[in-house]
């Protein structure tokens, strides 16, 4: 099925101050789990618990929170703790910032969160392998694809889940604008 169920909480706009809270949130935890995983010497680069609240913000509100978390989480994240590195972040922002806004517009399509979650993963992974092509010579653009793919099943067994929890404590509203 293709159509999203049950409703979902309204998309929210760049006027709205839940939007700033709720990607503000969102963010923070982008940035506290993948230093916690370092702490357990869980590499980020494995299970990529920055893109797990990226995709979540996005699909829960819209393509506007899933851009403002793909950027700000990886920026926030290197001034606070250098990770990721430099010479990845430019990667990771465009990686994260493609997700957001395609999990968000499909979601916003109405289509259900299996659709837009991996739509959303194919074409943020794409944007990244064409950035490393045009980008950085000499680096092998599918490597970081074979050493993500615990994370990637990791999205797609916890990313559902997390929609349905979150979507039980956040009060639906009409989505009409």
């Amino acid at each position: 099925m293709l159509i999203q169920t049950k409703p979902l909480p309204r998309v929210l706009t760049f006027g709205e101050a839940k939007y700033y809270i709720f990607s503000f949130v969102f963010t923070g935890l982008a940035v506290f789990t993948p230093w916690l995983t370092h702490q357990f010497h869980l590499a980020g680069q494995i299970f990529l618990p920055m893109h797990i609240f990226v995709l979540t913000a996005g699909f829960l509100f819209g393509w506007r929170a899933g851009l403002m978390v793909g950027v700000l989480s990886p920026l926030s994240s290197y001034l606070l703790t250098q990770m990721p590195v430099a010479a990845l972040l430019p990667q990771v922002i465009l990686e994260l910032a493609v997700y957001g806004v395609v999990i968000g517009l499909s979601r916003e399509k109405n289509l259900n969160v299996w659709v837009s979650l991996f739509s959303a993963m194919v074409l943020g992974r794409l944007a990244r392998v064409l950035f490393i092509s045009l980008f950085v010579p000499g680096l092998n653009a599918l490597q970081f694809i074979s050493l993500s793919l615990p994370g990637i099943v990791l999205q797609i067994a916890l990313i559902p889940l997390i929609i349905r929890l979150t979507r039980e404590f956040i009060p639906e509203e009409d989505n009409a604008e």
